[in-house]
This record gives C-alpha cells, structure tokens and sequence, in this order.
C-alpha cells in the first residue's frame, strides 16, 4: 500500500456500554485507534423516508493492517461517521478495506 494515498487521518471508534448521572446505561463510542486511510465513495442514492428526502453513500476505506477492527465499529473523519458493515482483508494481510455507510455531519 503506498502512504501517499493515505491522506486521510481517521479515528475508528467502538460502541461501549455506560452509565449516565441517573445511573441509567447509555451508549458510548469510545476511540479505539488513530490511523491514516484512503477514504472513496463508491455510490450514493436518494430516497424518500418519513416524507422526508434523504440520501445515503457507500463508501470503501483502506487502511494497513490491523486485527482489531469489527464490524459494529464506526470511523470518525472531519466530523463525518461512517458506518463499518464489513472488514475485508487481503490474501497478504497487509491492508484493510472497510465498506461502509457514510453517516451525517455533526458540528
């Protein structure tokens, strides 16, 4: 893989499960790790939802290698989510590509 294409700074996060002032479980995302990636958007569609108009983008993002990426994790880029749906790993296992769902804009 070469650094060059990895222009992007991500931090992937992982859903935890904590407690509120109330004593109440609430969800958390905690960081996991802080890595550079290469991040394309592959297609995008527009739709229709609770009358509402809404859009949705596939995404695939490359990174080096890890073993502790799953799937119900999410990354965080420019104050953009993107939902993991899978970890897929080359035959060498020198890189990671995350499919995913880009998710809103949070300011």
């Amino acid at each position: 893989m070469k650094a060059g294409r990895l222009r992007n700074r991500i931090t992937i996060q992982q859903k935890v499960v904590g407690k509120d002032a109330l004593g109440q479980d609430v969800d958390l995302w905690v960081d996991v790790c802080k890595v550079r990636a290469e991040i394309r958007d592959i297609s995008g569609r527009e739709y229709q939802s609770s009358q509402a108009e809404q859009t949705q983008t596939d995404c695939k993002i490359l990174i080096r290698h890890r073993n502790d990426i799953a799937p119900d994790m999410r990354v965080l880029c420019n104050d953009i989510y993107y939902d993991i749906t899978a970890v897929l790993e080359d035959v060498k296992k020198t890189r990671l590509e995350l499919p995913c769902k880009k998710g809103v804009r949070y300011d």
